[in-house]
């Protein structure tokens, strides 16, 4: 394997440990408070590349507008993510996480008018099976499972990710990737510290455990700093499709992880139902 292939690789294993991050910091700080104290601590080192590259974008108001939609699309995606993971596993996550291809393929074609085909249709019937199969747990003789507001909260945030990559994909393509996303980013951070100014509990981050410390830096710079670098400097060497490939690994990576620090259990339920996920998804994606 070409050393350049490690790029969006790493990318995607630390995008899967940030569920484990983000279960930690739950465990000390509110949604918003994460959300704020991981932009914060991002942003200024990928200014800094992206200063230091010349690879901040020239921005036409109609492209600042564009820009801010973004940025609001990917706040509400933290936020739903954030508060779908307080009510479900990382491995969960995980697997759910996968369809992320699948929804964008939906609005694409809402928004886009990009065709979907027969093998797209079936891939997102099988997923759709592998969902409900994660979801239930194997039992769908009740309709309890209905009610578990994790899943669906993770699951919607697919949709979130899906409408922040359709809003901002011709932007992407005008100007540097990376230097959008950080500005994208860097807006995000200031309406997260906005409302942590309304809503934060005095001291709760100066009363941070020396885990949810190591979480943060962990979330921050590795899963935020490092994964987008990395993953936008793979799309730029390999292209965007085969990167894609490299998103597969997000829910094995995410169990590696979880399984021993969370003490989260694998089951064979959730074993098949991650399968038809995987399965559906290859399907949907596969070229005619």
């Amino acid at each position: 394997m070409r050393a350049v292939y490690l790029l969006p690789l790493l990318a995607a294993v630390l995008w899967s440990w940030s569920f484990v991050a983000t279960k930690v910091l739950l465990r000390h700080l509110s949604v918003i408070e994460i959300i704020g104290v991981r932009l914060v601590l991002a942003v200024p080192p990928m200014l800094a590349i992206v200063l230091l590259r010349g690879l901040c974008p020239r921005l036409t108001p109609r492209d600042g507008r564009v820009l801010l939609g973004g940025a609001g699309i990917l706040f509400l995606h933290f936020w739903i993510q954030f508060h779908g993971l307080r009510d479900t596993t990382a491995t969960q996550s995980g697997w759910l996480i996968a369809v992320a291809p699948i929804s964008i393929a939906i609005l694409a074609h809402i928004f886009l008018g990009e065709r979907i085909g027969g093998a797209q249709v079936a891939g997102m019937a099988v997923a759709t099976a592998g969902i409900v199969l994660l979801v239930s747990g194997g039992n769908l003789s009740g309709l309890r499972w209905l009610s578990h507001k994790g899943d669906w909260l993770v699951l919607a945030s697919t949709f979130t990710w899906a409408g922040f990559t359709v809003a901002t994909r011709d932007l992407s393509r005008r100007h540097p990737p990376l230097g959008v996303t950080t500005l994208i980013l860097a807006a995000c951070g200031l309406a997260a510290l906005a409302f942590m100014v309304f809503t934060s509990r005095s001291g709760a981050l100066l009363s941070l455990p020396m885990e949810g410390i190591l979480a943060a830096l962990f979330l921050a710079f590795l899963c935020t700093f490092l994964a987008f670098w990395f993953w936008q400097e793979g799309v730029a060497r390999i292209g965007a499709s085969r990167s894609g490939f490299f998103l597969y690994v997000m829910p094995v990576a995410t169990m590696v992880l979880a399984i021993p620090y969370l003490h989260e259990t694998f089951g064979w339920i959730s074993g098949a139902g991650g399968a038809l996920v995987l399965a559906g998804v290859a399907l949907a994606e596969r070229k005619k």
